[in-house]
């Protein structure tokens, strides 16, 4: 996945656009599950890991520019924590006045 991050009026509401189409195809329920990740985690109200959630919302609009998906290796659960993930390296950019870094990470489900 690719997002911009763009700062919102305080008392506007946050936002996500999806100016892409997924690879290999369209699949409304990971685009579903990348905006509930964002939209939780900009909302610091990150029902997945209460441990990292932040003490008071943020207003953004969202750009999510390029998202790709697995056919085998892929689940709505893993965009949840991706968008989650999004969301922290923004506010961290922001925050420490630094690029963005590439965040390469393995979700592991155990059923």
């Amino acid at each position: 996945m690719e997002l911009d991050f763009e700062p919102a009026p305080t008392q506007v509401a946050s936002t996500i656009e999806f100016a892409c189409s997924a690879e290999p195809e369209p699949a409304p329920e990971y685009e579903v599950a990348l905006a509930q990740g964002v939209m939780r985690e900009l909302a610091a109200a990150d029902t997945e890991d209460p441990g990292a959630r932040r003490s008071s919302p943020v207003s953004a609009r969202v750009i999510v520019r390029a998202m790709s998906w697995h056919w085998v290796d892929t689940c709505e659960l893993t965009f949840i924590r991706l968008g989650a993930l999004a969301v922290r390296e923004a506010l961290a950019c922001v925050a420490e006045d630094r690029e963005p870094q590439l965040i390469e990470t393995r979700v592991r489900l155990l059923f």
